[in-house]
């Protein structure tokens, strides 16, 4: 009896190990590179605003005084930067909290490296979830080929690089539909309760999460209608109540100070409302609904992923409305809503990715079956994985290419290095780059920034009074590691200055980048004039042909890795022109 409870467990058959496979793939192109641009803190944006609520929970504030996205993010963060300290301890890293202040602020790549690792565990575990999904509304083919499909997703893959939330929600949207499917067959105060957790905590993590209540109405609905005597106007019972509350206080246990500081909620998400309909820095590209089928979509999945995800949901529509609605009715409220305004970034439709994986199984299983019926079984297995193999090609393509142009150093990371071997310490430096453009040469530079622009928030607003008496110690200590004065250009006057005080003069250095991101790599007109008449050109570092018509970037987004194309691309980053002053210019 026990060895039969053995070998029952043990036991694997051929779908289990093509799922086992296909996890397997999906972690390998998901973590492959995922050390990208570190120390640099900016190679992907928001990753560093989330990382530094995160670790200013640690001073015993705990209000994030930041609702554009919600809080549940950055505490789970800072229970791992919590427990990485514990082992630092244990291991003799640190001997104090103030060493892993010190080490936050001269080379934060560990804690950017752990929040990058949960992204991409989560993008990981989101395509097993997706198997079970599927497995809940179709066969176990179809649920294999979708979980393959989604391994392979492009766009999916990318962005379980960065350390940023929306890979995170998806994968809570996942298990909160899985819960809901549950729901069909259970009608249980339980399942109700659970899928309601799950549909709170993705809105805990981004506000989108919310719009969960559709398809749990309609499964609801679905289950009134059938159930002995009742009618449909017993709609609100216990358990779609129950449902609520759940979601409710899940998004309050992740987000509480959407209560606690209400004024402050409101005003960011209100903000936040506004910026997705008035789009990123006035950049108009296009309205969201136009711009994500022809760009985001496109690029993201390949084009056949694309259609044939389309073609799924017109076969499931044919073929069993219910399950259609069930399936569809979140992503495409979801594009409703995130189309509507000019603020575009593809980030916005990586929600979509795992329901248009299952229906592109879909509509690849019901392809193969009008071209096989009189194939033998296997043949017809090998057909199947063979149409999926061509239908995945591009998005493919683009994994490969996208990760292994991940793996080649920086060009920000470069520029730096011969900065600090050639330039004199205590030089003056002007860089005329954007923010994530900029080489970050002074170790601890940018902490000091966030500390003086953010004050009240980071310093007045600590707690623990250990920790706060530690900061401007900290502060000092990396002051006088500061290798050069950076200056900054009055962009209306274009005076220099050094530490807010006007110099009159020119400083010794100017950096300036050069990239496909046309509205982010413009220098101020004052600034290319004296790059002409009173600097000359030092070192130049190029990372990319910005002529190649090839390269699609979004350009919402200063990343500076293409969307798609890839050609005549080196490495990451901008390209890095280092200028000296001309001897007798001051």
């Amino acid at each position: 009896m026990r060895k039969h409870s053995i070998r029952k467990w043990i036991h694997f058959d051929k779908s289990d190990i093509a799922l086992i496979a296909i996890l397997i793939a999906a972690g390998i192109a998901r973590f492959w590179a995922l050390d990208f641009g570190l120390p640099h803190t900016l190679c992907r944006p928001d990753e560093s605003r989330i990382v530094n609520i995160a670790v200013k929970f640690g001073g015993g504030d705990f209000n994030p005084h930041f609702f554009s996205y919600p809080s549940l993010y950055p505490y789970t963060l800072f229970v791992l930067f919590g427990l990485y300290y514990v082992v630092g301890m244990i291991l003799g890293t640190f001997s104090s909290v103030s060493d892993l202040i010190l080490e936050f602020a001269t080379d934060p790549s560990s804690f950017y490296l752990i929040d990058r690792i949960v992204v991409a565990t989560l993008g990981t575990a989101t395509v097993y979830t997706v198997y079970r999904v599927a497995l809940k509304l179709f066969t176990k083919r179809i649920a294999l080929v979708s979980s393959f499909f989604l391994a392979l997703a492009y766009l999916h893959v990318r962005d379980s690089h960065f350390g940023v939330t929306d890979v995170p929600m998806t994968f809570l949207i996942m298990c909160s539909l899985l819960s809901i499917l549950k729901c069909r067959n259970a009608h249980s105060m339980k399942g109700y309760a659970l899928a309601g957790v799950f549909a709170g905590l993705a809105a805990s993590t981004k506000y989108a999460g919310l719009l969960l209540f559709i398809p749990m109405s309609i499964v609801h609905f679905c289950n009134v209608s059938t159930e002995n005597g009742r009618k449909i106007r017993d709609l609100l019972d216990r358990r779609i109540i129950v449902f609520g509350m759940a979601l409710v206080s899940a998004f309050l246990i992740g987000t509480p100070f959407a209560v606690l500081d209400f004024s402050s909620f409101l005003s960011d998400f209100l903000s936040e409302m506004n910026h997705l309909g008035s789009g990123h820095r006035n950049i108009i590209l296009d309205r969201g609904w136009w711009y994500h089928l022809r760009f985001s979509l496109y690029y993201g999945l390949g084009w056949p992923l694309l259609l044939v995800s389309t073609v799924g949901m017109l076969v499931m529509a044919r073929t069993n409305l219910k399950n259609a609605l069930i399936l569809c009715s979140f992503p495409l409220i979801y594009y409703l809503c995130a189309g509507k305004g000019y603020t575009v970034f593809v980030r916005y439709v990586v929600p979509l990715v795992p329901f248009l994986c299952i229906t592109a199984a879909v509509s690849t299983i019901h392809i193969a079956g009008l071209i096989n019926d009189r194939l033998s079984p296997r043949v017809k297995t090998v057909l199947v994985w063979l149409l999926a193999a061509i239908i995945v090609a591009p998005s493919t393509c683009r994994i490969i290419k996208f990760d292994s142009l991940l793996t080649h150093k920086d060009n920000r990371l470069i520029a730096a290095e011969w900065v600090h071997a050639n330039i004199p310490r205590g030089s003056s430096i002007y860089q005329s780059c954007s923010d994530a453009g900029k080489l970050q040469l002074n170790p601890g530079q940018f902490f000091i920034e966030k500390c003086q622009k953010y004050e009240a928030m980071i310093t007045d607003g600590l707690n623990d009074e250990t920790i706060r008496s530690m900061m401007p110690k900290s502060i000092e200590y990396l002051k006088t590691k500061m290798a050069y004065q950076e200056w900054t250009c009055d962009n209306e006057g274009g005076e220099f200055e050094f530490k807010g005080q006007g110099e009159g003069a020119l400083p010794d250095y100017i950096i300036a980048e050069q990239s496909p991101l046309w509205d982010y790599s413009r220098p101020p007109p004052e600034v290319s004039e004296l790059l002409t008449t009173s600097y000359k050109l030092l070192k130049t570092f190029y990372a990319i042909d910005i002529g190649e018509e090839e390269n699609v970037f979004d350009q919402q987004d200063l990343f500076y890795v293409p969307f798609a194309g890839f050609k005549n691309v080196e490495r990451p980053g901008p390209n890095i022109f280092i200028y000296a002053k001309e001897p007798g210019n001051y």
